[in-house]
């Protein structure tokens, strides 16, 4: 019985793992390509779920249909923020960018979610579920039938990022500009479009990891605080701007944490995250796949 829990823990965490992931690449992306440390990065995957919800609920769309409306308004408000807030400051010639941004992006993530709170108030949401079954595998594992759609479509998502940045011209640009932003400039590379491309997959992927997930937890307005500190872990755990550090980060943190709960104490379920991002900084300052150069 002890190996069969020990099994069962262990596919449960790479699945809720596989979600972290999916949070987090996008975050891991924008900052390996600009620099920019996005704590509004939470509400583009609340504002998804809230677009997943209504979809459903109030426009009878089917639940594929709503992980759609969830990544397109995760992708419209990260455009936006990019356009809007952003772009101003690291492309302008002051100094101390990098707090600025930081700043503008927490206020910005503040003021979403005393208007998504006032307009749609507190109550919690749910969306239903891709595949509402339970599995039983030789009545050994039993997972549930939404949490490996999730997973099996975070995956999907990660690899089609992974041959994006490494065989196409969208990913040489943003690989040319993580290297040097000037020089990326000087060969003819337009760094308000690539930068453009980069928040739209960043806040795509942000909404679609809340739409899959949505099923899962419920939907709330400041239900992207939780998500902010999931990707931010995952990010630092796996090395800041690494996408590969992100997924191996985020499937280890989801092993940690239902572990943890099912074999130690299921009240620590957050602290376990952080535990495991301090030992992770105390043997490896830079994160497990970090460098100490700009890299994606």
């Amino acid at each position: 019985m002890m190996d069969q829990l020990i099994v069962q823990s262990l596919i449960l965490g790479l699945l809720q793992g596989g979600l972290y992931a999916l949070l987090a690449v996008g975050l891991s992306l924008v900052f390996g390509i600009l620099r920019v440390v996005n704590f509004a990065h939470g509400e583009f995957a609340m504002l998804g779920s809230f677009a997943a919800v209504f979809a459903v609920t109030s426009f009878g769309m089917p639940a594929w249909a709503a992980l759609i409306a969830a990544a397109a308004a995760g992708a419209l408000v990260a455009l936006i923020t990019n356009v809007v807030v952003l772009r101003p400051i690291y492309l302008s010639r002051m100094r101390q960018k990098g707090e600025y941004t930081i700043i503008a992006t927490f206020m910005l993530s503040q003021f979403l979610i005393a208007a998504t709170t006032v307009l749609f108030g507190t109550t919690y949401r749910n969306l239903p579920g891709l595949w509402e079954s339970n599995l039983n595998f030789f009545d050994y594992v039993y997972l549930s039938g939404n949490r490996l759609v999730a997973f099996s479509a975070a995956i999907v998502m990660i690899g089609t990022l992974f041959w994006i940045v490494y065989r196409t011209d969208t990913g040489r640009a943003w690989r040319a500009l993580t290297q040097s932003p000037l020089g990326a400039s000087v060969v003819g590379i337009d760094i308000h479009k690539y930068a453009n491309y980069a928040f739209l997959v960043s806040g795509a992927f942000a909404g679609l990891a809340a739409g899959l997930l949505a099923p899962l937890m419920f939907v709330f307005p400041s239900s992207g605080v939780v998500a902010l500190v999931k990707a931010f872990i995952v990010v630092i755990i796996g090395g800041m701007g690494s996408i590969g550090g992100a997924l191996a980060a985020g499937l280890l943190l989801g092993v940690v944490e239902v572990m943890g709960t099912i074999f130690v104490a299921s009240g620590y379920t957050d602290a376990y995250g952080f535990a495991l991002m301090i030992a992770v900084l105390l043997l490896r300052p830079a994160g497990l796949f970090g460098k100490m150069g700009r890299a994606i």
